[in-house]
């Protein structure tokens, strides 16, 4: 564990030196080449950062899609060399979603530089991305007719690299600022792009909080929200007069959502309190099939008619490891009488280091926690899934599955749903069970669990 001080020296050193890396690069090397090293290496570089992010289950299996942010300034201590900063927040949307999930750093929409600029126009020129013009960096007596262009020429660039298959990184304020004053008022291009196109592309907003901060003493949040089509808003052509209020509305959530991403923290709170709105609005509270665990339980939004033949209540909640079940149970619980309990968890557990003998052991005191309050209970526990996100971790989540089945095969009421072995194919995980993700379980996965659990509940019941 290394200390703030040396963690900031780290971050300044290391953000140095891949502007270094991407500022030298030989003019032999490809826009292409320049992209995939800038995202590899700022994957590693934010690996090192505290990380909150959020909903990368929304995330289009398109891979040509329109990503719009909420631009933050870079704070000052990261000024690298001349009055140049490199900018976070869209590095990581290259890095950290784009370049993971799509295999694609897209294509960014940045502002030309200014003549003074060198470093500015030394370091963007390797990537050759889209250039427009930002209206806080105007040239001098810089002609209408000029600016006309640069407008035609984003919109004709941006929707060829739609065609071949390249998403676009764009902040349609045009303008950076603070995470509290963010965001700034949106302009339309990003938006009438999206309807110029042949195939109407998604346009997947992220919500960026604290990229302008110091790394070493703030979390960086990022959301990544479900996607849109402009249709949606009944808007099909640029000339539309019903989109600027259309963008006026976008703008507005989107103010909400930053909000709301600035005061997130990972104690489950919001979703602890809805899971109890939820409890209180259900009428018959007796006799209950009960999911209780992560976000594979809280994302089965068909488990209700699924299973319209039972008295269902899901009660999973994104994000949460075992102790955070344990900590939760007594007030979930309180209110319900369950005759069937389905659990899955473990596997954040595993995102976050832990050892497979110590979840197990926390796994444990969470069935005893369940048999003492309900005597009578059935606990089945769907096995931890292989998936793409997590094969780093196969060998654990092997391990913790068969140490869970081995302690339930010798135990009355305690089954081990198993599905590990039908989302693996030749040895490898398939990846068709799957939303873009990797992680979280598409209608072909729930399908597979839902078919599982009816089998073992119809026996029961």
């Amino acid at each position: 564990m290394i200390n703030n001080l040396s963690k900031e020296d780290y971050f300044k050193k290391e953000l140095f030196q891949l502007y270094s890396k991407i500022k030298n690069l030989p003019k032999s090397r490809s826009a292409h080449y320049a992209r995939n090293l800038a995202a590899t290496q700022f994957y590693k570089f934010f690996l090192n950062a505290s990380l909150i992010i959020k909903g990368s289950e929304n995330l289009p299996y398109e891979s040509a899609s329109i990503f719009i942010y909420n631009h933050l300034n870079t704070n000052p201590e990261y000024e690298i060399d001349s009055d140049f900063q490199v900018t976070l927040d869209s590095h990581f949307i290259s890095s950290f979603i784009l370049n993971k999930y799509y295999k694609n750093p897209g294509i960014r929409i940045i502002r030309n530089s200014l003549s003074s600029e060198k470093n500015h126009s030394n370091y963007y020129d390797k990537f050759d991305y889209i250039r427009v013009y930002s209206r806080d960096f105007l040239p001098k007596n810089i002609s209408k007719k000029k600016l006309k262009d640069s407008k035609n020429d984003f919109f004709e660039k941006s929707l060829n690299e739609l065609k071949n298959n390249n998403s676009i990184i764009i902040s349609p304020e045009g303008v950076s600022c603070e995470t509290e004053n963010s965001p700034g008022k949106f302009k339309s291009g990003a938006f009438k792009l999206a309807t110029m196109s042949r195939i109407e592309p998604y346009i997947v907003p992220v919500v960026m909080v604290n990229f302008d901060k110091i790394i070493s003493n703030n979390t960086l949040k990022c959301e990544i929200l479900k996607p849109f089509k402009m249709s949606d808003y009944g808007i099909t052509s640029p000339h539309d007069p019903n989109l600027k209020n259309v963008v006026e509305i976008i703008n507005k959530k989107y103010t909400k959502q930053i909000k709301s991403l600035i005061d997130f923290k990972l104690d489950f709170k919001d979703e602890i309190s809805l899971l109890k709105k939820k409890i209180k609005l259900k009428k018959n509270k007796n006799d209950l099939i009960v999911l209780y665990g992560s976000s594979t339980l809280r994302l089965w939004k068909n488990f209700h008619e699924d299973f319209e033949n039972f008295n269902t209540l899901n009660l999973g909640f994104g994000g949460s490891q075992i102790s955070n079940m344990i900590d939760n149970f007594e007030d979930l619980f309180k209110e319900i009488s369950p005759k069937t309990i389905v659990l899955y968890c473990g596997g954040n557990d595993l995102a976050v280091g832990l050892d497979p003998d110590e979840i197990f052991k926390k796994f444990i005191y969470l069935i005893k926690m369940i048999k003492k309050k309900y005597r009578k209970i059935k606990i089945i526990n769907i096995q931890l899934k292989p998936s793409i996100e997590r094969i780093s971790k196969m060998d654990k989540i092997n391990l913790l599955n068969k140490l869970i089945s081995d302690h339930f095969i010798k135990r009355k009421n305690l089954i081990q749903l198993k599905c590990f072995e039908n989302i693996m194919i030749n040895g490898d995980v398939d990846e068709t069970f799957f939303l873009r993700d990797g992680l979280h379980l598409n209608d072909k996965g729930y399908e597979l669990i839902s078919q599982k659990l009816k089998y073992q509940l119809n026996n029961d019941y």
